[in-house]
């Protein structure tokens, strides 16, 4: 007997394969799902809410002001690592499972906002983020997981996507590249840890861009880079290669970028076509930056230029990044009409400073 007539047999097949891809697709999002209460409950207890106050003067009227945000354990030994702490702080606590801690701030680093805190008194149960320098580059579609303290409820996870790498923010440079994601964030969001769904540190909330629906994510490595200096030291110390650059058509309809100004006590010459510093390949000035967050004052880093056709690689030693640098101007957001609610949030949320690209040194 024939069950199946050769007409209906096709529109068995189609049914048939619907229904198994939606069974594996349910699978799927209930595999997720898990995955992120899974990571929710592993990471919470390293997550806190941190709380800064100040007397600030205004026409001979004393007041106190209040500044929320989200910060997380970065050792055993209780250190914090948060963003936008309020400056000049006489009163610093942290917000632990209900419970609080008073704490004191170890040092702050102003280039990319960051603070790191020490509680005088450790939780009896907490947990704490650890990472490296040596992460991994965070591929764009990637799903991304953060726990923050928004406003006065309770820790929340959060879901977005990685979106691009930045390096600049209109015509302003960042510090170093910044992530932009799909996280919504609000008041009281920046300064959280930021995980990808292998439990991978991320990095740390740092803006919230409102009208594009997206956020600026300060990587994991410069993260790390910060951490190591101020628990070390209470401060970050920068390089710096003295050299300027510009950027030229070449007769690929591309750039080049091209040393102005090689700077003191280099073999560097101007006209030289710049390929890489180190292990990064320079494409525009965010790459150069990026390069110059990263390095030691003290060590060396290879050039590698193009030079009358040849290709040269010139060390060059990196000295410390002078407090105050000609043609360098550290400000803060500065964007188009359009764009003024973005930058108010960028204000509000405590974002890195940003750096005047027109003529910079490195």
């Amino acid at each position: 007997m024939q069950l199946f007539s050769r007409a209906k047999f096709p529109i068995f097949v189609l049914f048939f394969s619907t229904f198994i891809a939606f069974v594996n697709g349910d699978d799927e999002y209930q595999s997720t799902q898990l995955r992120v209460q899974e990571l929710f409950g592993k990471f919470k207890s390293s997550v806190v809410r941190v709380k800064a106050t100040r007397i600030q003067d205004v026409d001979e009227n004393a007041k106190r002001i209040l500044k929320m945000g989200s910060g997380f354990f970065v050792s055993k030994d209780g250190h914090v690592l948060t963003t936008g702490l309020l400056p000049k702080a006489d009163r610093v606590w942290i917000e632990h499972n209900k419970e609080y801690f008073l704490a004191e701030t170890l040092g702050s680093d102003s280039l990319c906002n960051l603070s790191l805190l020490k509680t005088f008194e450790k939780p009896k149960d907490f947990n704490f983020v650890s990472f490296s320098g040596n992460d991994t580059d965070v591929l764009p579609g990637t799903f991304l997981l953060g726990l923050t303290y928004a406003l006065e409820f309770e820790i929340s996870p959060t879901l977005g996507i990685m979106q691009s790498s930045e390096s600049t923010f209109g015509r302003n440079l960042f510090p170093t590249k910044m992530l932009r994601t799909s996280l919504a964030l609000g008041p009281g969001e920046v300064g959280a840890p930021v995980f990808d769904l292998n439990g991978k540190f991320v990095g740390i909330t740092h803006a919230a861009l409102p009208d594009l629906k997206s956020s600026f994510i300060l990587p994991a490595k410069a993260c790390s880079r910060i951490r190591d200096g101020l628990i070390l030291s209470g401060s970050v110390d920068y390089g710096w290669f003295g050299v300027t650059v510009t950027r030229k058509v070449n007769n690929q309809n591309g750039f080049n970028i091209e040393i102005k100004s090689p700077g003191l006590n280099t073999k560097l010459k101007e006209g030289d076509i710049l390929v890489k510093i180190g292990n990064t390949s320079i494409f525009d000035s965010g790459d150069i930056l990026d390069s110059t967050f990263y390095a030691r004052p003290g060590t060396f880093v290879e050039f590698f230029v193009v030079r009358n056709g040849k290709e040269l690689i010139i060390p060059i030693r990196v000295a410390p990044r002078p407090s105050q640098v000609k043609n360098v101007k550290l400000i803060k957001p500065k964007i188009s009409k359009v764009g003024s609610d973005i930058n108010a949030s960028l204000e509000q949320n405590g974002s890195s400073v940003l750096i005047e690209q027109n003529k910079t040194k490195f």
